[in-house]
């Protein structure tokens, strides 16, 4: 690995997977006057806990995973738990979430891996062969990929906005859509009621012309008993 200069992307520089104390596989290279192997060191002799472990020497950073299994051994007939660490030294620049995912992919990568005799019962660096060209093919994939996966993060979150706002726009009209229904519903009411409201003139008029008919006729008859008789007996 080249050495890292203050133009160069920042980079994962060292990772190691343990059973226990025993390191099973390593890659690396210490570029930085030991201070990278330092700081692996370090890391490695920090207790196994349920979440992250950390550490920091100079513009270095470091992590540790843990995963806890059980698994059955040829000396006892009872499960026995088994701690894994995954560590990684990288550079202080690289996003710390970025070698977090690093370090979880290496932990469901070598899941099968786990329950092998050589990962259950081999000793230092018995993994080396079979497992330090992934680790190593990882860590520079992450190292290459990790300004683009910065990238690709902000991109989603954008498309997530834009989503939101599609749903809210698509929301909206279908209020718009709403308003307008219950704008033309008013409108059949309004023009249902205009037309209830002259049937109902149309008739009181009707009532009001045949009231008077009718007494226009009462009075005619009336005039007419009245005033006949006499004219009746004149003529007589």
């Amino acid at each position: 690995m080249q050495p890292a200069a203050s133009s160069s992307p920042p980079v994962l520089l060292w990772a190691a997977v343990t059973r226990g104390t025993v390191v099973l596989a390593e890659c690396g290279e210490d570029t930085r006057g030991g201070e990278v192997l330092a700081l692996a060191r370090r890391i490695l002799r920090k207790s196994p806990s349920p979440g992250w472990e950390s550490d920091r020497q100079g513009s270095l950073r470091a992590l540790k995973f843990h995963v806890y299994t059980k698994s059955s051994t040829s000396t006892s007939s009872r499960d026995e738990p088994v701690w894994w660490s995954y560590c990684v030294v990288f550079d202080a620049a690289f996003v710390p979430l970025q070698a977090r995912g690093f370090l979880e992919k290496m932990s469901l990568l070598s899941a099968p891996l786990r329950e092998s005799p050589v990962w259950l019962r081999g000793g230092t660096l018995a993994a080396q062969d079979d497992f330090a060209p992934t680790l190593l093919a990882r860590m520079d994939q992450a190292s290459s990929g990790g300004r683009i996966a910065m990238v690709s993060d902000r991109v989603d979150e954008v498309k997530l906005v834009m989503a939101d706002n599609i749903e809210l726009l698509l929301h909206r009209g279908d209020k718009l859509d709403e308003v307008d229904e219950k704008a033309r519903q008013m409108s059949v009411m309004a023009r249902a009621f205009q037309r209830r409201a002259r049937d109902a003139k149309r008739f009181q008029l009707w009532q009001q012309a045949k009231f008077g008919l009718a007494v226009g006729t009462a009075v005619t008859v009336g005039v007419a008993v009245i005033v006949l008789p006499p004219v009746l007996a004149v003529a007589l």
